[in-house]
């Protein structure tokens, strides 16, 4: 399953989110409003213990091997991460390297609230889930909006502390600044690389010294905020109006003449050009924030991500993807945009 969130028997997803918006996949358990850690932990099934476990050696039916003076054969370069359930039956997750410690998932969390100078009491947790049958864990900690252009349009950009875990020797303790919201194992991945500054720290013992560094990294994504903001209210002050040679340009960029397209490609092609501008001059864009430059980016932005014809699926897929067809098509929008200006 594309999303990699655990189900439980009952076919629910152990994830949680707050309300004011639904996942593409539309599974877990809605939460009003902004959540504290223990809230979300608990209703995403996500505070289980990990505990660490020597490795023995079985026959291919699962019988443990002995030596002849019958002590048990053990891998001893080795080590197993366990879950353990309320009933008291363990889940094996995978196996690690003698150096691995466990970090705890609410641990990982915990140490989110600090960076971000909030109290494992306060109600800022966006999202929480479980990944890949309990070998990952994440959440989204809600670090407020970016607002564009404060004394005109007054958009808004949410921006998010990251939260990326894994109990498998594969995935380290991971902070990261984003506004993409993580819901699902692609979403997750996506705001990591898209991610405006990101720290991690390997599960040994030095980790928890290491998680002192994160406020100084993570802190230059104030520098980042202003770098946004700036490239943003430059296209807010770059007029565009439709039916212009200027909207044309972004309209071929996007949508490129093919010298062997076919008349069926041309007449969508044609096609795809028009509804682009009637979500130009739309409400959400021009018609809230005027015939700029922004409100052009996100009338394309809109098409890809919303209303392109696709299975709602594989266009969120595509959307979630930093290196698919669609994000090459946003880039494209945002490099000729910015030469207007």
């Amino acid at each position: 399953m594309s999303h990699e969130l655990e189900l439980r028997k009952n076919g629910t997803a152990k994830f949680a989110y707050a309300d004011r918006e639904i996942p593409w996949h539309r599974l877990g358990q809605p939460m009003t409003g902004l959540q504290t850690a223990e809230a979300m932990l608990e209703a995403a099934e996500a505070d289980y213990d990990v505990v660490l476990a020597r490795v023995a050696a079985c026959d291919d039916n699962g019988y443990p091997l002995y030596n002849p003076d019958g002590t048990p054969v053990l891998v001893e370069d080795s080590r197993a991460t366990l879950r353990q359930n309320p009933d008291g039956t363990f889940d094996g997750l995978a196996t690690v390297g003698t150096r691995y410690v466990v970090q705890q998932n609410r641990d990982c969390l915990q140490y989110a609230l600090d960076i971000v100078g909030a109290s494992a009491g306060d109600a800022v947790v966006d999202t929480c889930g479980v990944l890949h049958e309990g070998r990952q864990f994440f959440a989204c900690i809600d670090m407020g909006a970016l607002v564009i252009d404060p004394m005109g349009v007054n958009d808004k950009l949410e921006r998010y502390l990251l939260v990326h875990t894994g109990h498998d020797g594969k995935v380290a303790m991971t902070y990261a600044n984003t506004a993409i919201r993580g819901v699902c194992s692609n979403t997750v991945t996506l705001g990591k690389h898209k991610a405006n500054a990101v720290f991690t720290a390997k599960h040994t013992r030095n980790a928890s010294n290491a998680l002192e560094q994160a406020k100084a990294v993570l802190g230059i994504s104030t520098a980042w905020a202003d770098t946004f903001k700036e490239t943003a209210n430059q296209m807010l002050a770059t007029p565009v109006h439709a039916g212009t040679r200027q909207f044309d340009g972004l309209i071929n960029t996007v949508l490129p003449i093919k010298a062997t397209e076919t008349d069926k490609q041309k007449a969508n092609r044609l096609d795809t050009g028009r509804v682009i501008r009637r979500l130009f001059t739309s409400d959400r864009n021009a018609g809230g924030y005027g015939y700029n430059a922004w409100s052009a980016y996100n009338s394309v932005v809109e098409y890809f991500d919303h209303t392109r014809e696709a299975e709602s699926k594989d266009r969120a897929l595509a959307s979630m993807s930093h290196n698919s067809w669609v994000a090459s098509k946003k880039q494209d929008a945002e490099d000729y945009l910015l030469s207007l200006s």
